[in-house]
This record gives C-alpha cells, structure tokens and sequence, in this order.
C-alpha cells in the first residue's frame, strides 16, 4: 500500500511539472497560432491592418490584403517612374512600401492574390513583354529566386497566366492614373501571343536595378520628349509617396533596416488554412537562417557560390554564364508559350475538313484539262457516219442506207469548170 502511495506522488508531481512547463507549437497550432516564424519577421505587424496571415503549411505563412476592388491585381493602383535603380513602381496603397519591393506574389485558387514575404529589396519584381505599340508586366512568383551571382532564376517552369499581365500602351507607360489606361482583359491572350519578353534585373553595389524596357525605347515610341530620372530618398515613416518641390520630383519610401527586418514577433496569430493551397511550397526557396549577427543573406549566398568552386571564375566567364542562362530561360518560356497558343487556336469544323483538296492535286487536274485542250485543237476532224438503229430480239435487222458521196462533179469547182467550158 505504501508503495502504491508513492508511485502515485511520484506521478503527481510529475504531472504539474509538466503543465507549468512552456507551450509547444503544437499547442499553439491548436489556437491558430503558430511558433514557427519562418520570414515573416518585421512585416507581421506592418502589414495586420490592411489584410490577414494565412498559414498555408506548418510554419509557412502568406498574406492577403483585404477590403481591396474587384478584380484587383498587384502593380496596378501606383506608377512607373524612372530612377537610379531602374523602373522603380510607386504605389497608392499603404502597403505598397513593403508588397511591391520585398517578397513574391501569387494568385491562389482558392485564397487569392497571396504575398510570401522576403528580406531582399528591389525597386519592383515583376517581368516584362512588349512589342511595337504595347508594354505590358507581370508580377513575379514566389518561385523566382534572386541571387547576386545569377539573378533572377526559377525553381520550377513557369509561365505566367493571363490574368497577372497588364498591358498599356507606350504613351500611357508614365501615367500617374495607369489603372484607367490597361487594357481590358479579354485582350490579353492577343498580346501575350504577339509580344516578346525582356528586361533584366542586375546588382550596382549594394543595389538592386530593375532594367526592364529600354527607356529610350519607351521615349521614342511613346512620343515623350524625354522621360526623366526622379531621385528616391529614404523616410522614417512607413509608407511610400510621390513628392513635387520647386519642380523637382522625388520618391520618398520607408526601407526599414537588416536588423528591424531580423526582428521576429513574440508570436504570431495566423488564420488556418481550410483548404489546400495550389502553390507548391516545395519549389520555393527559403533562405537559411544567418550563422553570425550581422551577416545578411546576400553575404550568405556569395559565400555558397565561392564554395561551391575552388577558383573563382573571371568576370568574362561569369557574365557569359549568366547571359548563357538567361538565353536558354527565355527560349524554354518562348517554347512553352508557342505550345499553349497553339492549343489555344480553335480547330476547323470537321465537316469543311474534306471540301478543299491539297493545292498539288489541284494543279494536276487543272494540268490535265489543258492537255485535253490542246489535244482537240490539233485532232483531224472525223467524217460523220450514220449509225445503225440497236435490233431487238425477233427483230429483222435493217440494212443502213448507204452514205451518200459527193460526186467530183456535184462540188463548186467541179460547176464552176463546167460553166467555163460552155461559155
């Protein structure tokens, strides 16, 4: 009995230990709270009034903004402005400052347009297609990695659908309402098949430049006298604005610090997925958790590149690598858009297959009736004979009369002797 005793305070105690110890993640996944922070650091609370967290897998989350229009689209509500990074997008929205120059976007079956968070800053991650009269861009997935050494590059085969693209025309490129301008979208599958893709994004020391269009090639079919450069300058308050002073533009834009973006929340309160996500979590790239303080993840993927080789290559070498690449990507996405067009094309009714013959067969009979032609032409006439009637059974067969011959005398000449020799 004593034993019996002990072996049950032993349990006892035991067991309040166990419940003043801290909560697991597993304990918060069941208050749709998750302790698995992933990248979302510092945006978590910056983005909590304009949309919600949505976690899409086990410490994997997204955000979704809310209370936005219909049909609404990333790199739609702002404009294009030209700046020492390149084509800088100044956004309208006030959560545009962090959506269009940090992370990925994605258009899920079921939540939406959804924003997977990233710690690298560009002017604007989207890709470009433009022919003679339109311009059109894209926002880019969260399968587009970007690296110093490479660039942009995808972890899976993408080709972005129709409904992330929008195209304007040239003159309309800078407007600052660009919005009312995009074409609608039943006009975009036309584009998409008569464009061609272009623009590049490069590194100039510590900066991130998105070429895109040539700007001489947007002043010159767009019909602007020149296009100028606006300068961008930092602010300490969130959010983004086009500013005019004494003739002078500038872009002021809240970029908060590799430390603050380091930063992770004491937890985050995520809504639980209710379904499945169509984006394949799989192929996206996470970044690896720094080793050091003070190392950020540009530093961390320059050290794994020259790792990876013993010597390092030549800038030559490198930038003909790089320019090998982006060929072979550009002509694997050209291929994969002819095959989609062409199963696009409506196919020919299949009672009007058979009613127009092969152009050769054509011009064999065309050929033959000509020398049919030619042959009645030069043939001797024949003499006209006179065929018996067809006899019948029991019938007595009927002698044909006989062909009756012009005599030499019965023939014009022959009378015209005959009245010459009267005379």
């Amino acid at each position: 009995m004593k034993r019996l005793l002990l072996i049950l305070s032993i349990l006892g105690i035991g067991t309040s230990q166990l419940s003043a110890s801290p909560k697991t993640t597993d304990d918060y996944s069941d208050l749709g709270v998750s302790a698995s922070f992933g990248e979302v650091g510092f945006f978590y609370n910056a983005l909590r009034p304009y949309g919600e967290w949505i976690e899409l897998e086990a410490g994997f989350h997204a955000w979704r903004p809310l209370h936005v229009n219909t049909g609404w689209r990333p790199y739609s509500y702002g404009r294009w402005v030209w700046t020492d990074f390149g084509w800088y997008w100044v956004s309208s929205e006030p959560f545009g400052w962090a959506t269009f120059h940090y992370g990925r976007w994605f258009n899920d079956d079921y939540y939406g347009w959804v924003w997977v968070p990233d710690r690298t800053w560009g002017p604007a991650w989207v890709e470009w297609r433009y022919n003679d009269d339109y311009i059109g861009w894209s926002p880019l997935p969260p399968y587009a990695s970007f690296s110093v050494g490479i660039g942009i590059r995808f972890t899976t085969r993408w080709l972005a659908p129709m409904h992330y693209w929008s195209f304007v025309r040239y003159r309309h490129f800078t407007s600052s309402s660009i919005m009312r301008e995009v074409v609608p979208m039943e006009y975009t599958r036309r584009f998409i098949g008569t464009t061609r893709s272009g623009g590049r994004y490069e590194v100039d020391g510590d900066r991130v430049i998105n070429r895109g269009i040539d700007r001489q090639v947007i002043e010159r079919r767009g019909g602007y006298t020149r296009i100028n450069r606006v300068e961008v300058a930092e602010t300490g308050e969130r959010g983004e604005r086009f500013v005019r002073d004494q003739n002078q533009e500038r872009i002021e834009v809240y970029r908060p610090s590799a430390t603050d973006l380091r930063q992770a929340p004491e937890r985050i309160e995520a809504r639980r997925g209710e379904r499945r996500t169509s984006l394949n979590i799989e192929r996206i790239e996470r970044p690896q958790r720094d080793q050091q303080e003070g190392t950020n993840r540009e530093n961390t993927s320059r050290e794994q590149i020259r790792s990876k080789s013993e010597t390092p290559l030549r800038p030559e070498i490198r930038q003909e690598n790089n320019q090998r690449r982006r060929e072979e990507t550009m002509e694997r996405l050209r291929e994969q858009y002819r095959r989609e067009t062409d199963q696009l094309r409506p196919t020919p009714p299949r009672q009007f297959e058979n009613r127009t013959e092969p152009r050769s067969r054509i011009q064999e009979m065309e050929k033959r009736q000509e020398q049919r032609e030619i042959f009645r032409e030069r043939a001797p006439r024949e003499e006209r004979r006179e065929v018996a009637p067809p006899r019948f059974k029991g019938q007595e067969p009927r002698s044909a009369p006989p062909v009756r011959k012009e005599s030499p005398r019965g023939s014009e000449p022959a009378r015209r002797e005959g009245r010459r020799g009267r005379d």
